[in-house]
């Protein structure tokens, strides 16, 4: 039976302890450590990342991964955790190509493996390219976006092959081994986009580094898994898809060139909606004082199924509404972790603009771009359009922005000390400094 994708991930996995990287990749990696730490950090106290971590340590399972803020336990439980965490405030960094939160599960899978397997920083680093070039390279040619219109969320079909990809490179697999690792993986994976809104979707990033972590440690073990799972007829990409059979192609992997295309957050919601926002705060200065009659806000259609919810009643709901980020953004306010509190969510000046937002699809235009008209009570109408919404690859935050992200994030839990892990994550390739990192995140 056919296994030629397989094969191919399998050996370029097993390939990973002899791959060089030039530092502009090495580079954009400790981008997307930064960023997740960071959200993932400032997310420790979110209802969510409590009841993830309450339900982990009431199994009372020993083991050497860190829980962020938290005890020792399992690699895989630990993962299960941090993962949440990261992906807790939709804030962490995401694939547009194939829409997909990649670091979230990836680091958490190996930074939860790492004293377990005594690896440095350095091999680290290349796992984490390794897993994220696997996931982004057969997410792309449109796979991806098929799938989370089927109502799949990528993170958690993606998150769990990159995260058992990375998993496999620290515990030393060879293709064989890797190969089924990914098979593994590929069975388990699964997670809706009807999760969105909930706690049920930052959980998909957290089974995805659990689930990549086990798959890699049962191939360890001799597990047998369905190699070819990739190329088959009614396999991977047939069942997510329910189509006819989908041809990859002519996969072809490089040493991290994947990364270039990634894309952050500079607001603590959907993607979706981020150029909406950049809309709205173009004509903030212009709205503020005056009364607003109307606002129409031209989306791409699966904007409506994904981030269409027009009255949010919780934190989690607003997070997916472009009619509330709209209105916050209205108002002044940054759109960051603590504007989706229940207070703001339920503001009757901000539910007020909300009823004014009518959305219409536009089939033209792309999925980050907006087109925004609003209508004030005077007769005036002021209009914004945004090609590319801020944090993509051609409209790009820069360092300095990741940076005061990480430190806006992470000083209310860490206080002095963000500085130092800031400064041990940034230099993580140097000896002694991945084990400090794990040190600082106790």
């Amino acid at each position: 039976m056919a296994n030629i994708v397989g094969d191919r991930m399998a050996a370029f996995i097993a390939a990973a302890p002899d791959r060089e990287y030039d530092e502009g990749v090495i580079g954009e990696a400790k981008r997307c450590l930064v960023d997740w730490v960071g959200v993932a950090m400032g997310a420790v106290d979110e209802p969510v990342s409590r009841a993830t971590v309450e339900t982990a340590l009431s199994w009372q399972a020993a083991g050497r991964g860190r829980i962020f803020r938290g005890p020792l336990t399992t690699p895989a439980l630990a993962a299960l955790c941090n993962g949440t965490m990261g992906h807790a405030f939709d804030f962490d960094d995401t694939r547009g190509h194939a829409p997909s939160h990649l670091s979230s599960p990836t680091w958490s899978a190996i930074l939860a493996l790492a004293r377990e397997t005594g690896c440095d920083g350095a091999t680290a680093l290349g796992a984490f390219i390794t897993g994220y070039e696997i996931s982004a390279v057969l997410g792309d040619n449109n796979f991806g976006n098929r799938m989370q219109a089927a109502g799949f969320h990528p993170t958690s079909v993606f998150g769990r092959l990159s995260a058992s990809a990375a998993a496999s490179v620290l515990l030393g697999h060879d293709a064989a081994q890797a190969g089924h690792a990914l098979g593994v993986a590929a069975t388990t994976a699964g997670g809706l986009t009807t999760s969105f809104g909930t706690m049920g979707k930052p959980l998909h990033s957290g089974r995805a580094a659990m689930d990549g972590i086990l798959a890699a440690q049962l191939a360890s073990r001799g597990f047998v898994a369905a190699r070819h799972a990739f190329d088959a007829a009614g396999g991977f990409a047939d069942t997510f898809l329910q189509t006819e059979h989908f041809d990859f192609g002519g996969l072809a992997f490089t040493a991290g060139q994947s990364l270039f295309d990634n894309s952050y957050k500079p607001y603590a919601c959907g993607k979706l909606i981020h150029p909406h926002i950049d809309a709205a705060r173009k004509l903030r200065d212009a709205v503020a004082g005056r009364t607003v009659a109307h606002i129409r806000c031209q989306v791409a259609e699966i904007s409506t199924r994904l981030v269409g919810k027009p009255l949010p009643v919780t934190s989690l709901e607003g997070k997916f509404s472009v009619a509330f980020c709209i209105a916050l953004a209205l108002e002044g306010y940054p759109v960051m972790p603590r504007d989706f509190a229940l207070d703001r969510v339920g503001d009757p000046r901000l539910r007020a603009l909300m009823e004014r937002v009518e959305l219409s699809v536009n089939p033209a235009l792309e999925r980050y771009a907006s087109i925004l008209d609003i209508t004030l009570a005077d007769g005036e109408t002021l209009h914004a359009e945004v090609p590319r919404s801020l944090g993509n690859p051609d409209n790009p935050m820069s360092w300095d922005d990741i940076n005061a992200k990480f430190h806006a994030l992470v000083e209310p839990v860490l206080g002095g000390r963000a500085a130092e892990l800031h400064e041990a994550l940034v230099t993580v390739e140097q000896p002694g400094k991945l084990s400090r990192v794990l040190d600082l995140i106790a």
